[in-house]
């Protein structure tokens, strides 16, 4: 029988919109399902208990009981078998590894690719071309991204700042004005330190555009554009390739779409600041 974490991936039946959510909720809660009641399940996931019922039974099991049974034996099967997730095995070759890992993030960019409205970006990239100010936020390995992000954008003549600690962007926070724009990158989307800032940044007026891999974040009730990304990652992964590479994907996007508009104007900046840095390497 084919496993539950396999069947997420390629369900062998038509999952509805609610099913939908209730098995995002399982990947990013895998370990947890197993020992929590069906009324917490139901309320965290966003769904209905018969919902719930119904998708066990979907997935092959008389009851929720059963699927959750099967669950926690195939987890702690996993523990003992792979290494840092389900298709990667300890025995393998580095180079069957590293095909693995290639094929994962091309897969992870296509998906993300797909997840993406119409006119998203480009509505993005218009708030950003006209900000007073900018300002990407976010800690751990996405404050990483969101700094080199805001460095791109300062290159290109904009005033951009990155930020990566909790005290400075609640700080930041409450200095922004209308029209500014707060970009934030979290892939759990349920950071608190980032989810006041932007609470407060939104209190003062400014547009909060968030990144994130988790369409249920908390921080959606602050954004007023959210970019969904497609990237999992096991314990073992925390800050792994693949979800920087979405993360940097996306910016990358949204920053060469401000570009294509800007044109000229970007060229001539990013040519400035050039020249500007190679006068700290000319000799005497």
């Amino acid at each position: 029988m084919i496993s539950i974490l396999e069947q997420l991936d390629k369900p062998e039946f038509r999952p509805s919109k609610s099913d939908r959510a209730f098995m995002e909720y399982i990947r990013a809660n895998a370990h947890a399902v197993p020992h929590t009641a069906i009324a917490r399940l139901a309320a965290a996931a966003g769904v209905s208990e018969s919902t719930i019922t119904r998708f066990a039974k979907k997935m092959g099991y008389d009851s929720l009981q059963a699927f959750k049974v099967a669950l926690a034996e195939e987890l702690t099967e996993g523990t003992n078998r792979y290494i840092i997730n389900r298709n990667i095995q300890a025995a393998e070759s580095a180079q069957d590894t590293g095909r693995k890992l290639l094929d994962a993030n091309i897969g992870t960019l296509e998906k993300s690719l797909q997840l993406l409205p119409d006119g998203l970006i480009e509505r993005c990239a218009d708030w950003i071309r006209e900000a007073p100010r900018l300002r990407f936020i976010g800690l751990g390995n996405s404050g990483f991204v969101a700094r080199d992000a805001a460095y791109k954008f300062y290159r290109i003549g904009m005033d951009s700042m990155g930020l990566d600690n909790s005290h400075e962007m609640i700080i930041m926070a409450s200095l922004v004005r209308p029209d500014d724009v707060i970009l934030a990158v979290s892939h759990s989307g349920n950071s608190n330190e980032v989810r006041q800032t932007l609470g407060l940044a939104k209190k003062n007026g400014a547009k909060v555009i968030l990144v994130t891999a988790n369409r249920q974040a908390s921080m959606k009730a602050y954004a007023d554009e959210c970019v969904i990304y497609e990237a999992k990652e096991s314990l073992l992964e925390t800050g792994s390739i693949t979800v920087k590479i979405a993360q940097f994907f996306l910016l990358d996007l949204i920053y060469t779409q401000v570009v294509k508009v800007m044109s000229d104007r970007a060229i001539e900046n990013k040519q400035k600041t050039a020249q500007a840095l190679s006068l700290l390497y000319d000799k005497d």
